[in-house]
């Protein structure tokens, strides 16, 4: 894909230096701030595909830097900025096309350690009406560790659910969801261990010469949004315009995440349990620990029943 984008501009930049012809390089484009309505996205591609399967809890690891930046440009500032270049190509001949980056990451950056936040916390509060776990993602770096926790975290529950489906007469999908998932990750690790910085110059170049009401017909400042309130309108287009998911159904959505988030505190609960009485039974030294623990926690109990009773 890149590659070929690539190849176009070069086909440009060495056939067209006659023509009045510009080029734009757009970053990620995510779903519509405003126009034609706010969230608004038709289509599973790019980052709706990462929104989508942390929403779901489906997406659970990957591979990135909690400093990197997640370069996202809605889809109306792409559109206001390409039309706003076609008049100024129209009007100002050049020997030679100009390209134009249209991005967010140098006037308006989204990390990586905000983005996640921002969607897990969207789809806590806004959740879709069918997910397969409560949304979490975490960082691993690491080749081998990503790995161990992508089959921990990702197909361990994956076959589970699938024998599950098998025995209920079901058709087990899941496994074949998260090898589709995979390789899609595979796809996007280059974009999620690497940060780039782009020239802005012609993009400023060409927000100066729009007038005020033009620049309010034809928005595209990159400064001029707060990523809070755009992720969540994202979760939200991806809720109601790619799921078509009704908004009426959102307190039984509410419901059941939390029913999911109750089942992951006991099965947490309970494996750190288990652990522990492995670790007390195996080990003399757990032993004595644990029994050390209990009895500080016992005299500590004892001078709180004083205290209350004094």
């Amino acid at each position: 894909y890149t590659f070929t984008k690539a190849l176009a501009e070069n086909l440009l930049q060495n056939e067209a230096k006659d023509l009045p012809v510009a080029i734009i390089r757009p970053s990620i484009v995510g779903a519509a701030c405003k126009e034609p309505l706010p969230g608004w996205v038709d289509s599973i591609h790019g980052a709706a595909v990462l929104f989508i399967a942390i929403g779901k809890g489906m997406l659970r690891v990957m591979k990135f830097h909690w400093n990197n930046v997640l370069d996202i440009v809605p889809v109306d500032y792409v559109n206001n900025m390409l039309i706003t270049i076609g008049w100024i190509t129209a009007l100002n001949k050049t020997p030679f096309p100009v390209v134009y980056h249209c991005n967010t990451g140098s006037h308006n950056p989204l990390y990586w350690r905000n983005i996640i936040r921002l969607i897990v916390k969207s789809y806590t509060e806004n959740p879709f009406d069918e997910t397969f776990l409560h949304p979490h993602v975490i960082k691993c770096r690491p080749f081998i560790m990503w790995r161990f926790w992508q089959f921990v975290l990702h197909y361990v529950p994956a076959y589970l659910t699938d024998c599950i489906f098998s025995v209920l007469g079901k058709k087990a999908r899941v496994v074949r969801n998260y090898e589709k998932l995979d390789n899609y990750l595979q796809q996007l690790n280059y974009f999620t261990i690497n940060s780039w910085q782009w020239s802005n110059q012609n993009y400023g170049k060409l927000l100066s010469l729009l007038s005020d009401e033009d620049k309010q017909t034809f928005h595209f400042d990159m400064t001029s949004f707060h990523w809070d309130t755009y992720i969540s309108t994202f979760c939200m287009g991806t809720k109601k315009y790619i799921l078509n998911e009704k908004m009426s159904n959102l307190h039984r959505a509410r419901q059941k995440l939390k029913r999911f988030r109750t089942i992951r505190y006991t099965f947490n609960i309970i494996m750190i349990l288990l652990g522990t009485c492995l670790l007390y039974l195996r080990s003399r030294v757990a032993h004595k620990i644990w029994s050390i623990a209990l009895e500080m926690c016992l005299k500590l109990f004892k001078k709180l029943n004083a205290s209350v009773i004094h």
